[in-house]
Order: C-alpha cells, then structure tokens, then sequence
C-alpha cells in the first residue's frame, strides 16, 4: 500500500532487470516460471494468498487487487482446472467463483489485502478482504466458501455482508454516520484497513478479528479495533462466523478520531497517544497500521498482538486472557488486552517511524520464542532484526545488509533447507531480496543477502508462500502492484525435511470429571511463514490408565494450536501433541501428566460367573453430562459370540430373582421411570461393552442410574450368568 507520490513514482524510469534465477547454490534454486503458470492479468494486486479452496490437495490462489489504483476486480486462480492440465498451472476462475450474488460476479472493490480463514468453523477457507475509502466508501467484506457447511459448490465464495454484527448501534466503537446501510457494503462501515489479521484471541475455538485502519489520510486517526467470533444466522443458516466488536466500555469513537481519554477499545485502560505506561491505565490504539500480527510473544499460551505503525509509533499489546484467569477480564479494570508498548518494544522500537511498511514474527534463532523482521526499522529505511528474550521484549536492533530500500513486506521461506526461516522481502521500488539466515550454520541470527538477480524489478506489494507444484518445497508469489503481471518463483531446490518445532504444551490442572472439555494450548513455529499451517494438521494423543486416544488439534492462528480434552476422561492422563506440516513431515511436544479422580462410578451386589469365571462391570470413562462416548464395560465375560444384554435403569435393584430365572436382578425394572435394555459387544477377549451415549442436559447432573451386564453361554452348562451391579451418579 502506497500514497499518491509513491504511485506517480513508479511511473519514473526504473532500473528494470530481465528476471533469470533469483538464487542458484547448492540447497536451493528459485525460477521464475510466470510464463504459462499463471494467468497475466496486468491488474494492481496489492496481495496475493495460497490455500485449497476447493480441497482437491493443491494450493490454489487469491488476489486482492485495486489498492491505490482505486476500484478493480480481485481474482480467484484456481490449480489444475479447466482442461485438467495438473497441478501446477493456473487458471482465473474468478467470473464462475467469486460471486456477490448467484448470478453476479463480484464487484469491483480498492483492496489491499485478503484474509484466508476459516470464519465459519467448518473446515474450508474462506476470505475476508481490506478494503479503503480514499476513493469511495468502502467497507472490509466477507466472502463465505460455499462448500461444505454451505452444501454448495467446494471453492465457491459468496459475498456475505451478514457477517458484520451490530456495527453503529450500542456496543460499537463505529460512529453511526460510517455505518454503510445500501449498496454492496451494506452491514459494514467506512474505513481505511491495509492488512487485518485472524487468530483465535479468546481462546475458544474460532477465528477473531484484528480489525486495522491507517486513516483517512494516513493520519492514524483511526482506533484499532477487535472483533470476536459468535454464532449468528444467514439465510437458513445457523453457524459460527459472524462478528461482533468487543467493546466493554460500550464507548463510540468520534468519526473518525479517537479522543485523547476515551475507554473505547479491546485494550485496558484510556486513550493517550504514545502512552509509555505498561499498567493497564492507558494505550493507544490509533497507529497508523500497514501490518498487525499475532502470535504469543510472552510464552504463556494466548495469542498477543504486534500493531505495525508506518509513521508513528508501533504498539505490543499482550493478551490477557491467562492472568483474566481464563477469561476475557471484567471489561472495566481488566480486558483482552493491555497495551505494553514501552515493556516490550526497548532499544528504540516503538519509537522508530517513518518507513514501517511491515514487520512479520518467527522464531529466528530456533530457541522456542517469537524474533522479528522490521522494515525500515532503523530510523529510516534500513531494516533490522530484533531477538526476543523469552516474554516478549525485544533486544536492540540489528542492522539487516543491502536493506536501504523502499520495501513493502517481509515473508519466510527455507530456501536452503537447513530449518531456519530466511527472509523474503518485497520491494516496492529496487530489487526483491532473499536473504539467507546463518543461525543453523553460526549459531547466532546473521543474515546474509543471497539474491543474484530480481524478480522483475517492477513494484512488488507482498508475496505468499507455498508448495505449488506439490513437489515438497516452497514456492513464491509476488503480488505487483501498477499495472504489471504476479511472479511466480518456482523453487528447484530440495523437499522440506524438516518437521515442526512443538516448543510449549500447557498443562492441565488436576481435577475432578466434568462436562465441559479441558484447554490444551499449543506453542511450534515452521521454518516458514506462521500462518502456513493453515495447510498443516496437528493431534492430541492421549492415554487413559494406559490405553491410547487421539483427538483433532486446530491452529489458532500465529504460533498457537488448540486441543481440547473431553472433561469426561479420568484417571491417569498422559497426552502428548503432534504438529504436521502440510509436506508430513511431524513434530512431537514434550509429554505432560495429569490426574482426574474418577467420580460417579461405584459396584454393588454380587455376580454369578460364567463359564469363564466371575464378571466385573466397570466404565470406559466418567459418566458426566454431554458425554457421547461413554460405555459400561465388563470382564470376565465369554470369549465366544453368544448373547449378552446390559440392563440399565434409574432404580436399584436388590437381589431378587424378580424374573424368575435364576439370576439376581440389580437395575430393577419394576420400579423404574427410566430402564434400558443394550447390546453388550463382545471384543474376542471376553471384555464386554454397552456403549451409552449421556445427552447435554444439565438436568441430568446428580441423576443416578444401575446397571448389570447378563450373559448366556451353554458351553459350560451355565445358561445364566450375571456381574454383579454398577452405580452411575452423573457429574455435571
């Protein structure tokens, strides 16, 4: 994103190089294959992502295209389509699958950047576009992937201004003279926003909002603000996605400014530009924002934000979600945020401005905490490097070499395949540079300019990372701006060998069994861009008293995945996390421990055994409310398939053979308001099993159920056994 004299400049004659190899050495090659790769559509592309839309196992693309040159059409190029020519080459999609309406391709908009991420929570990307009002009033808009929740197309996407909820009335920041109420950006509001960002900042399990503006007139008049993931309804649908500020104070902003004093915000404490206080009384939310990124500086498993400002002083706001204990704070003296501005950013860096085009976040030195890249950094447009000392604050600033340029944003991409980020910069005017990260090889951060020649010398905006091609390494997409054509760069180099880093696992506290599942926060970096694993997967083993489970992680946005453990599971808990890159290659945690007391399971009465001897009821796990894989179990049944009832009922029986056939019954029926009759499964072994699934009502808690499993067999000449009987008090 560039002003008005940036976007005369390009027009002046410009040291242009003929594009051949960007880097040639014995790890890596990259190539410009441009050339019957991808469409040359000669737009202003402002930002260019990879991701599987259409999840047919190959990167596709997005271009956000428009920025400074006002209103044009963005594009979705898809992998591998029209005439199957294979993975690999693409092809402009955009009038079949970007849609603001069924029949209506998408409208034209001034964008500068383009968010894949899955609002919805059901599995497919979708996008959220920034958009500016330099030209119109325009609002960020939501694009919603029609596939899966949807039941339409896979890779489809639909205009869905819906997804704004509650903008310009009580509880917004937004003035209501900027709320849009016709036209395309209707249920939006006015604003100027650059790059936003998205990661899981409550910690509940869905995607939030990092909402930036730069002002009007690159003035930072405008506050930043936070939008939280909430279930609404859109057409028949009723789903996760939609996106309500938080705002606790309830205060409006001025249109556009904020006021020196005003509560508004995410952030603790008042308005006060420039605050250097760290205590929660004061932040400042106004910057003047190209860039913002999320991902846990401090270590303590929540996701705090760095707020790029391009000419006035950059912000840290560390999430306080862990010392809210748990929560979101009590919106007066605490909140979601606190701005630490002056505790993180020492050695100069929140005071820096000028040229801060960007700034991006990885784990530069391999030793289990967020460094940065920063453009422009040095006080004018050199960029340096900062190392983080473990909670958040940053070292002084280290000079980056061949950096005096004017330059737009930083990626990460191991290029020499060595499992260290190197840096990727784009370069609105000169030449891009790949630079090569000397930590794996010095043992300390010391960046080394690698490039032999340029992209194309044109006016590169941004740049994505990603395996193209499918071949194992990672490729380049350079968005050019003007009226110029996207680079690819094809990397010849080797596949990526290296698994993820999974550097932190929180620990659960011992307990007791209950409904609700149990947070498990995950900290691991990449030797790529954080949010590339968005194409990755991750895991959660666990044993139980020695018997192994798996469940589903989800990234959480920045270095952050979440697990979460049914509270039903007790006993002694093991669990361990495992973090895939989308090449496969796996990273383990450490392992950690955890103790929940069994509760609401005892036995009563006796068994008459079987041809196998006596039979023991026990429970795969606690009976709590909202427990779908809870079982009653029992060993010492036959080995054979033979029949086998469990009869379960909310009345205890005592003893008496009340049906007459020789067995005492333990879960009466005849006075029961509630009796079950289940098939026990055997397992070969003689381990019986009567699954039962405990529905979410909180009535049930406290509820008590009896239970016996009955078995015939005649190979001993038993026709009759039974176990003894079981007692469930459901938890809550």
């Amino acid at each position: 994103m560039r002003t008005l004299i940036n976007k005369i400049l390009w027009l002046l004659p410009a040291a242009v190089g003929a594009f051949g190899t960007l880097i040639s050495s014995a790890n890596g090659q990259f190539t410009n294959v441009s050339s019957g790769t991808i469409p040359a559509l000669g737009l202003a592309t402002e930002a260019s992502k990879f991701g599987d839309w259409d999840l047919d196992g190959d990167l596709d693309m997005v271009w956000a295209n428009g920025g400074d040159f006002g209103n044009q059409q963005s594009k979705i190029i898809q992998n591998g389509t029209a005439g199957g020519a294979g993975t690999g080459v693409f092809y402009d999609v955009t009038t079949s699958m970007f849609l603001k309406n069924p029949t209506t391709v998408l409208m034209s908009q001034s964008s500068r950047d383009v968010q894949p991420v899955d609002v919805d929570n059901d599995g497919d990307l979708d996008f959220y576009m920034s958009n500016h009002s330099m030209q119109a009033n325009q609002s960020n808009t939501w694009f919603i992937n029609q596939g899966l929740a949807q039941g339409g197309v896979q890779g489809k996407f639909m205009l869905d201004m819906s997804r704004w909820v509650g903008v310009g009335v009580a509880g917004s920041s937004v003035p209501a003279a900027q709320k849009i109420s016709s036209g395309d950006f209707a249920g939006g509001f006015v604003d100027w926003s650059c790059q936003c960002d998205f990661a899981d900042a409550d910690l509940d399990g869905d995607w939030d909002l990092l909402h930036t503006s730069y002002g009007p007139n690159f003035d930072a008049t405008v506050m930043t603000r936070m939008y939280l993931n909430e279930t609404g309804t859109s057409g028949s649908l009723t789903s996760l996605g939609f996106y309500r500020e938080y705002n606790p104070s309830n205060a409006v902003s001025n249109n556009p400014s904020l006021p020196a004093g005003s509560q508004a915000g995410f952030v603790e404490g008042v308005q006060v530009d420039n605050t250097t206080k760290i205590d929660g009384t004061e932040h400042d939310i106004t910057n003047m924002s190209i860039d913002a990124d999320f991902s846990d500086m401090d270590a303590d498993f929540d996701n705090d934000i760095f707020a790029n400002s391009r000419d006035t002083v950059s912000h840290f706001y560390s999430n306080r979600f862990v010392e809210n204990g748990n929560g979101l704070g009590n919106g007066s003296t605490t909140r979601l945020y606190r701005d630490v501005s002056a505790l993180w950013g020492t050695n100069g860096l929140s005071t820096e401005s000028g040229n801060n085009y960007d700034a991006d976040v990885n784990d530069m030195d391999n030793d289990g905490d967020t460094d940065g890249y920063f453009l422009g950094y040095d006080g004018n447009t050199g960029d340096s490097w900062r190392v983080n000392n473990g909670t958040g604050s940053m070292g002084p600033g280290l000079s980056v070499p061949s950096s005096n340029n004017d330059d737009n944003e930083i990626d990460w991409v191991d290029w020499d395949n060595d499992n260290d980020p190197d840096p990727f910069v784009s370069a609105f005017t000169g030449y891009d540079r790949l630079y090569r990260n000397m930590f794996i090889e010095s043992g300390s951060i010391n960046l080394k300019l690698s490039s032999t020649g340029t992209t194309n010398g044109a006016r590169t905006l941004g740049a994505d990372v990603g395996d193209y091609d499918n071949d194992g390494d990672a490729d380049i997409i350079c968005a050019e701006d003007s009226v110029t054509n996207e680079v690819m760069l094809r990397n010849d180099g080797t596949a990526d060998a290296w698994a993820p880093r999974v550097v932190g696992i929180s620990q659960i506290p011992n307990g007791t069994p209950w409904s609700q599942p149990r947070r498990i926060v995950i900290r691991a970096y990449d030797n790529s861009n954080q949010e590339h694993f968005l194409h990755g997967s991750g895991k959660l083993e666990f044993t139980v008293d020695g018997t192994t489970h798996t469940i589903p992680a989800k990234y959480a946005g920045g270095n952050l995945w979440l697990a979460w453990l049914p509270g039903y599971w007790c006993g002694n808990i093991t669990y361990v996390a495992k973090i895939k890159d989308r090449k496969g290659n796996e990273g383990a945690s450490v392992t950690k421990s955890v103790t929940i007391t069994p509760a609401g399971f005892s036995t009563f009465g006796s068994s008459i055994p079987g041809c196998h001897g006596a039979m023991t009821v026990g429970v795969v796990n606690c009976p709590t409310v909202n427990n779908s894989e809870f079982a009653m179990t029992c060993t010492g049944g036959p080995l054979d398939m033979v029949t086998q009832l469990c009869l379960a009922t909310n009345s205890q029986g005592t003893g008496l053979d009340e049906f007459g056939v020789g067995l005492p019954i333990w879960a009466d029926f005849f006075f029961a308001t509630d009796a079950y009759g289940l098939d026990a499964l055997n397992d070969g072994t003689g381990k019986l099993t009567a699954s039962a699934v405990i529905p979410n009502n909180p009535l049930l808690a406290g509820a008590m159920y009896y239970f016996q499993i009955i078995v015939g067999d005649v190979g001993c000449g038993q026709v009759l056994s039974t176990s003894g009987g079981g007692m469930l008090t459901i938890q809550p």
